[in-house]
């Protein structure tokens, strides 16, 4: 990197933090720190909810992922229009009935407090996991081409997102996420092109070497359990996977609970999942771009090089200076604007559901920042270690199946299941949580099938358990189970 490069980071930098400054010190409630005061734009909440869920992870793990393998791994998408419709029709619908800061108080007023509290730890420590992954995914770029150590980047982004995150509450959160998306969907369009403008023949060029190669196989009809991705693992596995990004996921629903109405909610969930489809696309075919121009220059690539590293390698070997600064500024803008959302969540979930079990106290906005800067610390310690991840994208989605499932079931069995109690919902979160580390410590199971079959125990031993108590009476559960509205 030259003056250049240094320049546009600086500026980008600059943009960031300006608009967080904006929102600085302008929360009076938690209610406008964690939700925005209910008066957040339908697109801002959009744009927002795209930039939190496409990481950095994705932008360089993704092509990773596309150069040493395929396109399978997307199959997972196709269980969009069943997760829509749960999501919208069910889950987003109860949210707003129920007018909550954490989607988590759901529980406790569906079941208990100490269903809540249960849910609200595993959340807690699935995003302290996605969090570590996601700073250190810059890490590996601003390493490599600046020198630096890459614990002193994971540092320093930490410090800097959680600053401007506790400052501006969730509207600075919103607002820069919206900024970010811009330059990282701008990113995406013009590596797309310089990759396959630097394969002669261009586009079909890259289509029938990557092709020809087997990266752009999509579809995979294996009937076993045992292979990475698979048709049945994408439609049974990657449903509950989707659902718990989008729809039980504390960073991803807060921002649809800062537009005014379910209508607008609805809007911006089905946009963001449409879009950050389409972005996933984008980053996969980066990749098996990047294996035709490799193809065609192998005298470029070394053995040896992971799939970490092949987009970082092309970024720092093939893009003129000014550009660098540009793809680097794009990298930081998807890693910091998934961390500031995350850390936001983080601090809802802490104060709204934890903090009432520990004292009597209420919090402010004052314990909002300062627990948000408590978590951005936390995540950055464990991001110094992120050496120790393996393929980044893969390491994101086996956190999210481990924890997601028995999320999902516990939240669909009190929307769906009239007759589940609160110790049958207890004993199955639990059971469903236990049984998915089981499959990833004891069997060979793929890891997209873990959230699937966690939600299954979650359902069986949840009404199970239940069945030996009496049944919760009709008019407790109204407003909390789907056909029995509030009167």
């Amino acid at each position: 990197m030259n003056t250049l490069d240094y320049i546009i980071l600086l500026v980008y930098f600059s943009m960031v933090c300006g608009v967080a400054a904006v929102f600085a010190g302008r929360q009076k409630s938690l209610k406008d720190y964690f939700l925005g005061d209910r008066n957040v734009p339908w697109y801002a909440a959009t744009f927002s909810g795209i930039a939190t869920i496409v990481s950095a992870t994705s932008f360089l793990g993704g092509p990773g992922m596309a150069f040493s393998g395929n396109l399978q791994f997307l199959q997972y998408r196709l269980a969009m229009p069943v997760v829509l419709g749960l999501i919208c029709g069910v889950i987003l619908p109860m949210f707003f009935r129920l007018q909550v800061y954490s989607i988590y108080e759901y529980l406790e007023r569906r079941f208990d407090a100490r269903v809540k509290l249960v849910a609200s730890v595993l959340f807690l420590l699935l995003k302290a996991g996605y969090l570590a992954i996601c700073m250190y995914a810059p890490a590996l770029v601003l390493s490599r081409m600046v020198g630096l150590p890459a614990n002193g980047i994971v540092i320093a982004v930490g410090v800097v997102t959680a600053l401007y995150t506790m400052a501006g509450g969730i509207k600075a959160v919103i607002w820069t996420d919206t900024l970010q998306l811009g330059i990282f969907i701008g990113a995406i369009i013009f590596v797309l092109g310089l990759v396959c403008h630097k394969v002669e023949g261009g586009v079909p060029a890259v289509v029938s070497i990557a092709g020809g190669h087997g990266k752009l196989d999509f579809f995979n009809f294996s009937w076993s359990l045992t292979e990475s991705y698979t048709f049945l693992g994408a439609l049974f596995g990657g449903t509950v996977f989707t659902l718990s990004q989008f729809g039980v996921d504390q960073a991803e629903v807060q921002r649809y609970l800062t537009t005014s109405g379910i209508r607008q909610s609805n809007i911006a969930m089905i946009t963001s999942m449409i879009a950050a489809s389409a972005v996933g696309f984008s980053v996969f075919f980066i990749g098996a771009a990047l294996f035709a121009f490799y193809q065609i220059n192998p005298e470029k690539i070394a053995e040896g090089v992971g799939p970490n590293d092949i987009f970082p390698k092309f970024i720092i070997e093939e893009l003129p200076h000014g550009v660098k600064g540009v793809l680097v500024a794009a990298i930081l803008a998807a890693a910091m604007s998934t961390i500031s959302a995350v850390l936001n969540s983080m601090a809802t979930v802490t104060l709204s559901d934890v903090w009432p079990r520990v004292t009597p106290r209420k919090p402010g906005v004052r314990a909002g920042r300062w627990c948000t800067l408590g978590f951005g610390a936390l995540a950055t310690v464990m991001a110094c270690f992120g050496d120790k991840f393996g393929n980044i994208l893969e390491a994101s989605i086996l956190i999210g199946n481990l924890f997601g499932g028995s999320l999902v079931g516990t939240f669909l069995a009190g929307m769906l299941f009239r007759r589940v109690t609160a110790r049958g919902a207890f004993a199955g979160m639990l059971c469903g949580f236990a049984s998915a580390l089981w499959l990833w410590l004891g069997t060979g199971v793929a890891m997209l099938w873990y959230g699937f079959f966690s939600m299954l125990v979650v359902f069986v031993t949840g009404y199970a358990v239940s069945l030996f108590e009496p049944a919760p009476a009709k008019e407790r559960l109204r407003g909390f189970v789907v056909g029995l509205p509030h009167e």
